[in-house]
């Protein structure tokens, strides 16, 4: 939406536009991640906010060269809202405690989950995927396309960035 003087806008949430790629494969690739994980975090009331000053950091490494592989970014520990049964001891549960934190992340942590605690954004689209039955011709298009993602974020496929 246009800008606006008025201090009561409330929150915005954007994807920020990416460079173009060298094939359409890979344009194809990322717009479909893109339309995917914004409907992994609806379909899933994720909550991905962290603070604008790691924001705001994260762009300043995400800008050196191959940050995708020399960097890590701040980034949520845990998306989902907290369910009754997640901890058998909230008062030394680990998400009970701090639900908020973030932490820094590599990208192909960010991408295929770190831990125990945070399952990956890739993932995440598996799972939303299950959840609406996707078709078997779509899903192996859909595949093809994630597994490029995961290449990227692990180094296997460079980015342009690298070249």
């Amino acid at each position: 939406p246009p800008g606006t003087t008025s201090r009561t806008i409330g929150w915005r949430t954007e994807f920020r536009p990416m460079e173009v790629q060298i094939t359409d494969f890979e344009n194809a690739a990322f717009t479909v991640f893109i339309v995917l994980i914004s409907r992994v975090i609806l379909a899933f009331d994720l909550n991905m906010y962290i603070p604008i000053s790691k924001v705001d950091e994260n762009m300043g490494r995400a800008h050196k060269r191959d940050a995708v592989l020399q960097d890590v970014f701040y980034f949520r520990r845990h998306m989902a809202p907290i369910a009754a049964g997640d901890c058998k001891d909230e008062v030394h549960c680990s998400i009970h405690h701090d639900h908020n934190s973030y932490e820094e992340m590599s990208v192909r942590e960010i991408m295929t989950g770190k831990g125990s605690y945070f399952p990956g954004l890739v993932p995440l689209c598996y799972a939303y995927l299950d959840s609406i039955e996707c078709d078997s011709d779509t899903r192996t298009v859909l595949t093809q396309y994630l597994e490029f993602i995961v290449q990227r974020a692990s180094g296997e496929v460079m980015t342009t960035a690298a070249w």
